[in-house]
């Protein structure tokens, strides 16, 4: 691999290209479609998938497929305004509602937490108790701030400053919107009860 190509690959973000991989796999291998496509055989690739897929995915095989061609040099079929009409007519006459997780209602965090403060008094271990402490840390500090789990598992202590009872600052390298891959940087105030940084009782429990 060149420098180039280890850089273009640091550039795409890891789920991005398994997401890619797939698309890619159902257009050749699962439907029998052909690299480098034409417009047509888009459509077509839209249309037979149309009541199956839902409505994300087409777009999500459309990116993928777009991706390739512009990598390799070829002209991108997905732009046709033949294929972008079709696309418009499944979306119109194929509705769905998106599906969303419920999210975690207080008094579940609350029973979560409790459990997790027994692990943590019942573990004799010292390096255990503190994995116990940054599980339960993360957990809070995914809760709170609203992260999503792979951003909580590129955290790292270097990039967490934690000022007890008042907050911590968090610095994540790579965000879902962090397009341009700057860098994010975000704080979490303490609160009163169950806070990755005060704890349940004002006492400092961030240990990650």
């Amino acid at each position: 691999m060149s420098a180039i190509d280890r850089y273009v690959e640091a550039a795409t973000r890891e789920n991005t290209r398994r997401s890619d991989q797939s698309a890619l796999r159902h257009f050749e291998f699962e439907w029998g479609g052909f690299l480098p496509a034409s417009a047509d055989m888009i459509a077509r690739y839209l249309a037979d998938h149309a009541e199956t897929l839902s409505v994300n995915t087409p777009c999500s095989q459309l990116a993928a497929l777009a991706q390739w061609h512009q990598t390799q040099v070829f002209p991108d079929p997905t732009k046709a305004p033949y294929v972008r009409k079709v696309l418009r007519c499944i979306v119109a006459l194929h509705p769905a509602t998106e599906k969303r997780a419920k999210p975690m209602q207080l008094e579940q965090l609350e029973k979560l937490t409790v459990w997790l403060d027994e692990q943590i008094t019942r573990e004799a271990d010292g390096r255990e108790r503190l994995a116990c402490l940054r599980n339960r840390a993360l957990m809070l500090l995914g809760f709170w701030r609203g992260f999503r789990s792979d951003e909580l598992s590129r955290l790292r202590i270097e990039h967490v400053a934690v000022e007890a009872g008042r907050g911590m600052t968090l610095y994540l390298p790579r965000t879902k919107g962090d397009h341009a891959q700057l860098g994010t940087t975000f704080k979490a105030p303490a609160l009163s009860r169950l806070c990755p940084v005060a704890g349940r009782s004002g006492r400092s429990s961030a240990s990650i």
